[in-house]
């Protein structure tokens, strides 16, 4: 897992919009900081908002790396969807 995260990449382990999250660093639920073209999520805040994502939809709890071997799973999994896209 990449130390900084995309909205998009974010909005792919939360299961919103890049818009959404964008949203969600604005009204201060989400932590991150601000670069030319958009902001960067640290690796800490996905882990802690994936984390209560599963927990409070799944019920369940996951390791530290089984955690981030999931996100990394979507992202790629999101990412070649969109290389494959004409």
């Amino acid at each position: 897992m990449e130390e900084h995260l995309s909205t998009q990449q974010v909005g792919w382990v939360l299961g919103r919009s890049p818009g959404t999250v964008r949203e969600m660093i604005q009204d201060g639920e989400i932590e991150a900081f601000r670069i030319v073209d958009g902001y960067r999520i640290p690796k800490a805040e996905v882990l802690r908002l994936a984390r209560e994502r599963i927990e409070a939809e799944a019920g369940r709890k996951l390791s530290a790396r089984d955690l981030e071997r999931l996100i990394d799973e979507l992202i790629a999994t999101n990412q070649a969807s969109l290389d494959a896209a004409p």
